[in-house]
């Protein structure tokens, strides 16, 4: 990641710069890569998808923290990102907007949503 800050006090941040890092290699051998590289260590990795048409109104993170879940207000949908794989795992349409949402599991298994006309969704992976 390059910063650049103009004579306003403004910092701009470019995210595209640098090499990317093969997709083979492993977990344990990024930890040793990023303990001997600084560009590593300070790298940004960014979901992929992670947007909504209109507004997000809700994120949480799951208990085993492996995965993002958020809701969106228009459509009325819930998504799940994995954070290994850094994509959109699923996306499932509510019949109305949601209030708030939990895990009633520490993966994204099993989820309930309270939706604004005042149903509850339990959402059952499987």
């Amino acid at each position: 990641m390059e910063v650049q800050e103009l004579n306003d006090g403004v910092k701009i941040y470019n995210i595209t710069t640098g090499k990317p890092l093969p997709s083979w290699l492993g977990e344990r051998a990024r930890r040793n890569l990023s303990k001997r590289d600084e560009s590593v260590r300070r790298r940004v990795e960014l979901l992929q998808d992670f947007e909504f048409p209109s507004s997000s109104s809700l994120v949480r993170q799951s208990p085993n923290g492996q995965y993002i879940a958020t809701t969106g207000t228009y459509p009325p949908s819930l998504k799940m990102y994995s954070l290994a794989d850094m994509s959109m795992k699923f996306e499932r349409r509510l019949d109305s907007e949601a209030v708030d949402f939990l895990f009633l599991s520490e993966d994204y298994g099993k989820i309930v949503v309270l939706e604004s006309d005042r149903n509850v969704e339990v959402r059952v992976a499987g």
